[in-house]
């Protein structure tokens, strides 16, 4: 399945970057997200609760994020695993100034097997979508807040 969107944040790309690299930050704008620790530089644990239809799954996730060009850009892969299923993503994040701050734009691929996969195609698509603009909502607010707290 596709990704992609963008969100327009009030503060500078450098702001927004660091941000982005702090496993604290992270796990407070991840929907489902109870826990993410730093194992080594870029390289990420945690524990992700989620639910889609009926299915409910803890999944033990690792996050790495590669091909770095800082405060441009970087991929993050996403693997996950619980009882539901497995779901993998890569994803490429682009942050660029504008005008009224940085618009961040994501594009990539998300891929579901398991028995999450087997509850239908159209409830994933509508449950992803929905999961990743919570967590888009989330990263807005959590970013504008944490910028005006840095002036």
């Amino acid at each position: 399945m596709k990704i992609e969107g963008s969100i327009t944040v009030a503060g500078p790309p450098e702001k927004l970057w660091d941000l982005l690299q702090d496993p604290e930050f992270l796990k407070e704008i991840m929907p489902g997200c109870k826990e993410l620790k730093q194992t080594e530089e870029d390289h990420f644990t945690g524990i992700i609760e989620a639910k889609i239809g009926a299915i409910s799954s803890r999944y033990t996730t690792k996050f790495s994020i590669y091909d770095k060009n800082p405060p441009h850009s970087y991929r993050l892969k996403v693997e996950g695993n619980g009882k539901g299923g497995f779901v993998n993503a890569d994803t490429h994040i682009v942050l660029a100034a504008t005008q009224d701050g940085t618009e961040m734009k994501y594009d990539g691929e998300v891929n579901i097997g398991g028995t999450i996969a087997r509850i239908g195609q159209r409830l994933i698509d509508a449950a992803s979508k929905m999961l990743i603009g919570k967590g888009v909502k989330n990263l807005k607010e959590k970013l504008e807040e944490r910028l005006r707290e840095s002036g």
